[in-house]
């Protein structure tokens, strides 16, 4: 039998080594696609990152990604600041209920986000019977091209409004909580100071320095997500590239000797650049987010809501619109999958009508049926679960041991690791692994499992976020009473630390298995021209396909129903298992 000692050699042992394999995992498919992408095109990564601002179209795609996400960080803080503010400071009737459908969007697949809005600014949508044209960029939206000399306005337009349905959720977990437990009294002491006699004097005064950095670290996430958008952006804005876009659409054809040079250099630029930047940005992130959680002088969310009472008819209304804004997407995407429209004589015609489900299910259109792309959409997020969950575990519980051993700088080293997939962005892994590894060794292409990876590289991120406040908040007493009852290794572990931490595992789990679902990115780069196609995939096929079969986008919307519903489901699940004292934080 094992010493303890011996135990916890062999322990430590088995953590290290899942740490090393992540990393490794991590760095290893990225640094042979960026050898690979250097040996094929003859220049350096340096020289590569300095001919890039030489190239008109790098230059441009950087321009409007900046630019892009700019605007979206400023309409999510536009839409997002009030429902904080109205949700942080007064009494509201089933107020979890309010906060989890506007939370939905950050769980959404990105695909299915795309096709709702679609369906939102498409010929006949609500937008456009309004008279909003934002697809054909007709009407008074063409002429806001024409004055500004902005072209594709109403492609720019309809790409940063589902940014920000796709963000808001961040502005509204991250402030609210804050303005929630904020201590009243701070308010009516502020009021009777000459610096907070003026609505804009407590604003400097009392709710910048307090919520500043709740809502700055909130914005620089919603710049990443926004910088990193593939989904969104491949189908509100087809006439324009994004560093992202450009690198997955050049990324087919980059790394092969002597064949499409130009797509390889593009590659290797875009790449070295976003990971630059995206490394900055989330560098920010964490020193912001540090800032953030240093709270002051909390009080009970009810009791600091009682003092301020219920919401005004204002903020009700703002709070409808907020869910009509949430769920109004959602809710076209499962209309449209009903309806058929065909054009007869220059006359559109709408028809509600099952076909596009039987289509869907049967596999038409030389797609892979419903149940197919659904099975293996399943598969990859059992097997995801199993890794992700296991090593983000292993990865939590190595940061708190390290914590509590006093070695704060391993500790963050090993925090860094976790969260090093969130500064590559979905289609940079993708093609970490495609030219890194697929290139290297093409019979690993006829693998099946080959999508897993990149959807464990980034779900594990998620599962460390949620699982390590967890784990610091156990109580050592319990596993100290378990020894001195003469339980053995397992049972301590079971009941000391399992059974606290049940609530946790199944939100990690939930989320896990509701993000490698609605993997686009990755998955697009690596699967998109085999077998394996997943419901994400599924979708983005459909609605390639020449439109002139009617049932082809409704069959589009059937598939994003189906993955929308599954999606849902989880996060409902994640919900209603969340331990209360997480209060409305993710």
């Amino acid at each position: 039998m094992l010493t303890g000692k011996q135990r916890n050699i062999i322990y430590s042992s088995v953590q290290w080594t899942v740490i090393l394999s992540f990393a490794l995992a991590i760095v290893l498919p990225l640094l042979y696609a960026i050898m690979r992408l250097e040996s094929v095109t003859g220049i350096s990564s340096l020289e590569s990152i300095i001919t890039f601002f030489e190239q008109p179209l790098l230059k441009e795609a950087l321009r409007f990604t900046i630019l892009e996400s700019i605007f979206s960080v400023v309409l999510t803080l536009i839409i997002g600041l009030p429902l904080a503010w109205q949700l942080g400071r007064y009494e509201w009737k089933h107020i979890s209920i309010i906060r989890s459908l506007l939370s939905i969007p950050f769980v959404m697949p990105a695909i299915v986000a795309a096709m709702g809005f679609l369906a939102l600014i498409d010929q006949g949508g609500p937008l456009q019977k309004l008279g909003i044209d934002l697809r054909s960029e007709s009407g008074f939206i063409g002429d806001i091209s024409s004055l500004t000399g902005f072209e594709n306005s109403g492609h720019f337009i309809a790409l940063i409004v589902a940014h920000a349905w796709f963000n808001i959720s961040l502005i509204v977990r991250m402030v609210e909580p804050t303005l929630s437990t904020m201590d009243p009294r701070w308010e009516e002491q502020i009021r009777l100071l000459p610096a907070g006699s003026t609505r804009l004097g407590r604003v400097k005064n009392l709710w910048l320095p307090f919520i500043g950095p709740a809502i700055a670290c909130a914005s620089a996430l919603c710049f990443v997500f926004s910088f990193t958008s593939f989904a969104l952006v491949k189908w509100l804005t087809p006439n324009n590239s994004t560093l992202e876009s450009l690198m997955a659409d050049s990324g087919g054809t980059a790394g092969i000797y002597n064949y499409r040079v130009d797509t390889s250099e593009i590659v290797l630029a875009i790449c070295l650049v976003q990971l630059i930047i995206l490394v900055t940005a989330l560098g920010l992130t964490s020193r912001l987010q540090r800032k953030h959680s240093l709270r002051h002088s909390m009080v009970s969310e009810s009791s600091a809501r009682s003092t301020r009472g219920k919401p005004t008819l204002v903020g009700k209304m703002i709070i409808l619109f907020g869910l009509i804004f949430t769920l109004l997407p959602l809710v076209l995407v499962t209309i449209s999958s009903f309806i058929v429209r065909t054009i007869n004589d220059g006359n559109i015609s709408n028809k509600f009508t099952f076909d596009a489900w039987k289509a869907v299910f049967e596999g038409d259109n030389s797609t892979v049926g419903l149940q197919e792309a659904l099975s293996n959409s399943l598969i990859y997020a059992v097997i995801t679960l199993i890794f992700s969950i296991t090593i983000g575990w292993v990865m939590a519980s190595s940061i708190n041991r390290l914590e509590k051993s006093g070695n704060n700088k391993l500790a963050k080293i090993v925090d860094f690791i976790s969260l090093a997939p969130l500064a590559i962005s979905a289609v940079m892994i993708g093609l970490g692994i495609l030219l890194g590894i697929l290139r290297w060794s093409p019979s690993l292409f006829n693998w099946f499992l080959i999508p897993v990876l990149p959807h464990i590289l980034l779900t594990t991120p998620f599962v460390v976020r949620i699982m390590l406040p967890a784990i610091r908040s156990l109580d050592d007493s319990f596993e100290e009473q378990a020894k001195m009852l003469g339980l053995s290794p397992f049972k301590i572990w079971l009941h000391s630390k399992l059974s606290f931490l049940l609530g946790p595992l199944a939100v990690a789990g939930s989320l896990t298995i509701a993000f490698s679902l609605g993997e686009f990115g990755a998955t697009w780069i690596l699967v998109r021209s085999g077998s394996w196609d997943t419901l994400s995939i599924l979708v983005d096929q459909l609605m390639n396909q020449p439109k002139f079969n009617p049932l082809v986008y409704p069959m589009a919307m059937a598939s994003a129903t189906i993955l929308m519903i599954l999606t849902f489901v989880l996060f409902l699940l994640a919900e209603k298992v969340r331990p209360s004292g997480e209060g409305s934080g993710f």
